[in-house]
């Protein structure tokens, strides 16, 4: 894994203290654990910073436990650091050292010990049989349609592609398209249970994927992609619209100037509320895909960031 490579700890070794990535963001456990770690507890300690100092992290070997504990604050909000700072200042061990990490290196370790987790059922207890839907036909239509707006300059293409994000990724139905493209977007959605079957499925890859409320993105991401995906937002009911409505006002939140989003939806219906949504956002277009088979991605709105939305 990761995290053991960069720490120079042992992969099967270790653990980190919050039951989810989200946890990350509110880490009570790991104020609470920390609180409680005493002196004689701690054989070894690891201080963590990124490429700019900054501590992100302490690892501890527990010596009752028998292992290393990772506890961190690097996506927590500002008074949830300010406590983690101060717990971790206090904190020391037999024998002490510090490490330098790159920061997305780090991140992406994190979210692949919750992904494997999920897949071994540590933090998980759906019980996924039934094998992920991946119908060939919609992956190269939705193949021939990214290629074709990328020849038209509506998004970018081979090394131009970007930092990505794809929400709502459920399974990796869409997913498989972008990867065969060579687009490994952050694939996010809240289902925890089709995050799952994409990971056993060998469609959604541990390091890249995270179960999130989308709706939250900005309180985990910052403006770091260029380009967002979300294949076949919705049905857009009344109450569907209502929950897309405030995952999509978090997209231009999470993408740089100039940034551009594609979705896609079954009916012109649908696109046009997406479209009337994002005006304010993004300079948009709706167009009707000729590539699918009819309900999947029929149609396709695709935009760019205004460029008040960076300010």
């Amino acid at each position: 894994m990761e995290l053991d490579e960069l720490l120079g700890i042992g992969a099967e070794n270790f653990t980190l203290v919050e039951s989810s990535y989200a946890e990350q963001r509110w880490i009570p456990r790991t104020i609470d654990y920390m609180g409680k770690v005493k002196r004689g507890d701690v054989a070894e300690l690891i201080r963590i910073h990124d490429e700019s100092g900054t501590l992100i992290g302490i690892a501890i070997y527990d010596r009752e436990l028998g292992f290393w504990v990772i506890f961190t604050d690097f996506i927590a909000e500002r008074r949830r650091m300010e406590e983690f700072n101060a717990l971790a200042d206090a904190m020391s061990g037999d024998k002490e050292r510090e490490v330098e990490v790159n920061g997305m290196a780090f991140r992406s370790g994190v979210m692949e010990f919750y992904s494997i987790a999920l897949v071994n059922r540590v933090f998980c207890n759906c019980n996924v049989k039934e094998p992920g839907f991946y119908p060939r036909d919609r992956v190269e239509a939705l193949k021939k349609l990214l290629n074709a707006l990328a020849s038209e300059g509506e998004i970018g293409e081979g090394a131009l592609w970007g930092d990505t994000i794809e929400i709502g990724c459920g399974a990796g139905e869409a997913t498989v398209a972008l990867h065969e493209l060579g687009i490994s977007p952050i694939t996010v959605d809240v289902n925890k249970c089709e995050i799952c079957r994409g990971l056993e499925e060998g469609v959604l890859y541990p390091e890249r994927s995270v179960v999130l409320d989308c709706s939250l993105l900005s309180s985990f991401f910052s403006r770091e992609f260029d380009l967002a995906f979300g294949f076949m937002v919705g049905k857009l009911t009344p109450y569907e619209l209502f929950n897309w409505e405030k995952v999509l006002r978090e997209v231009p939140k999470v993408l740089r100037g100039g940034g551009k989003v594609l979705l896609t939806v079954s009916s012109e219906d649908e696109a046009m509320l997406l479209e009337n949504i994002l005006k304010d956002e993004f300079e948009g277009e709706i167009k009707e895909n000729s590539e699918s088979n009819g309900y999947f991605d029929r149609w396709i709105y695709t935009g760019t960031l205004r460029q008040q939305s960076t300010e």
